[in-house]
């Protein structure tokens, strides 16, 4: 199974409260912002890791004391683990819900865990990213109404184009 990645967390606090890079250069190197999207590279133990990712720009029926929410697409080349999209939803998912990601009316399911959610099929979800305008994540909390959040995908197949190129994948 996919674990959530660390450095994400500092992409989402500069995002959000725009510190500086320097303040996380250690863990993570950008390779820069595309669009709506910014992508990065670091190194753990199997070797290197490549991802971008996106805040959404509208959420619906978000609980109170919602964390963090994103989607990411990582390259773990090392371990052959390419295209692995997941979403982080900043909230528990209700037990054994699943999640829908819809682009363009498009559909593809989700499994959940936890906080967390992954695509079944990432190679189609990615290449119907790639074609998109917009994505929208559907999710149910365990306490609380089924979500929507709403992502943007300009800048999307560039930032991808940057991860492959970063991890020697594309």
């Amino acid at each position: 199974m996919f674990a959530r990645i660390t450095p994400v967390s500092f992409f989402v606090a500069f995002l959000s409260t725009a510190i500086a890079l320097p303040a996380f250069a250690d863990s993570a190197k950008s390779l820069g912002k595309s669009g709506d999207w910014e992508s990065f590279t670091y190194s753990d133990k199997s070797g290197k890791v490549c991802y971008t990712a996106s805040l959404p720009k509208r959420s619906l029926n978000a609980p109170k004391g919602r964390g963090e929410t994103y989607v990411s697409i990582t390259h773990r080349p090392n371990d052959k683990s390419l295209d692995v999209v997941s979403v982080t939803a900043g909230y528990t998912f209700k037990k054994d819900s699943a999640a829908e990601i819809d682009i363009g009316g498009a559909k593809f399911d989700l499994y959940t865990t936890g906080d967390g959610a992954w695509a079944r099929n990432d190679k189609a979800v990615v290449q119907a990213m790639l074609k998109g305008k917009s994505l929208v994540i559907h999710g149910t909390p365990a306490k609380g109404d089924q979500t929507a959040d709403t992502y943007s995908l300009d800048g999307f197949a560039k930032a991808y184009a940057d991860i492959g190129k970063a991890c020697g994948v594309k």
